[in-house]
């Protein structure tokens, strides 16, 4: 059976070649397949590690660790260490999302999940010290970070509402 994600792209990248085909013809189809090709060679290599890693991971972290620091049980202190978890999650999408899926395949509730990636986006300390300090400034991230921090919680709490119903 194929898999409803997989056909769902196959399609997105139908209809986006057809619209550039009808805008400029062979030429701009040409530039564009050649310019995702090239995307592909720079970081398909890193997706591909990125993914052999979260299963090594997923091999060598007890699941009955997860389940029971992340999991359903877990309540409101599995996803505060969720949230503490994303925010030092020194990595870009191609290591964070991989260990979602890990966490999500070894027995952590999606709320928990939810408030790892939220964390991982909005407070990730070695942004915070390394962009937005920097060239934002002191005041304004310290603000900016402030604000968010109940947000990654306050995600994992609603997506626990919603995920018992």
């Amino acid at each position: 059976m194929l898999d409803p994600q997989f056909a769902f792209m196959v399609v997105l990248l139908a209809g986006l070649a057809g619209l550039a085909w009808w805008r400029g013809g062979v030429p701009l189809l040409q530039g564009g397949l050649a310019d995702g090709a090239t995307l592909l060679i720079r970081f398909g290599p890193l997706i591909a590690i990125s993914f052999l890693a979260a299963g090594l991971a997923q091999v060598l972290i007890p699941h009955a660790w997860i389940e029971g620091a992340l999991g359903h049980d877990s309540g409101l202190r599995g996803i505060l260490i969720a949230t503490a978890a994303g925010a030092i999650t020194p990595a870009g999408p191609f290591v964070s999302m991989p260990i979602a899926a890990v966490l999500l395949r070894s027995g952590a509730s999606p709320a928990a999940v939810v408030a790892f990636l939220t964390a991982w986006s909005l407070l990730a300390v070695h942004r915070l010290v390394a962009w937005e300090v920097p060239i934002l400034g002191a005041r304004f991230a310290m603000v900016r970070y402030g604000v968010s921090l109940a947000l990654p919680v306050l995600a994992g709490l609603i997506t626990r509402l919603l995920a018992r119903g």
